[in-house]
């Protein structure tokens, strides 16, 4: 009875951590261009599934002159997409977890939304 018990809440854990309720990624914003001057960060945890159908995730924020993914705590991997508008219309630029990841001209981009694979 007390390893069904165990499974039960672990399971539950890793279901509430998939449905956004703990830190997926962490976004950094930086005073320069070349994200090298730490300003702040957003911790996200709604971001969603890059295959779910329904992206009703976006983010409206505006900072910095540069940001990046600084932290993936998805195993598959993260990635966001940054607008120029809020509401995540308008351009974007895509934004890939992983090395060099850096976006210049975040004074520009006002809103956000990010995925897990």
């Amino acid at each position: 009875m007390q390893f069904s018990l165990v499974l039960a809440v672990m399971a539950s854990t890793a279901s509430a951590a998939a449905m956004g309720k703990s830190k997926q990624m962490q976004i950094n914003y930086y005073s320069d261009s070349t994200c090298h001057s730490f300003q702040g960060n957003v911790d996200v945890t709604w971001a969603t599934s890059l295959y779910d159908s329904k992206h009703n995730n976006c983010y409206n924020y505006q900072y910095g002159n540069s940001v990046n993914i600084a932290e993936c705590d998805v195993k598959a991997g993260c990635l966001c997409n940054f607008y120029y508008q809020k509401d995540c219309t308008g351009g974007a630029t895509q934004q890939l977890q992983g090395n060099g990841n850096c976006v210049g001209g975040a004074q520009q981009l006002k809103s956000f939304a990010c995925y897990y694979r």
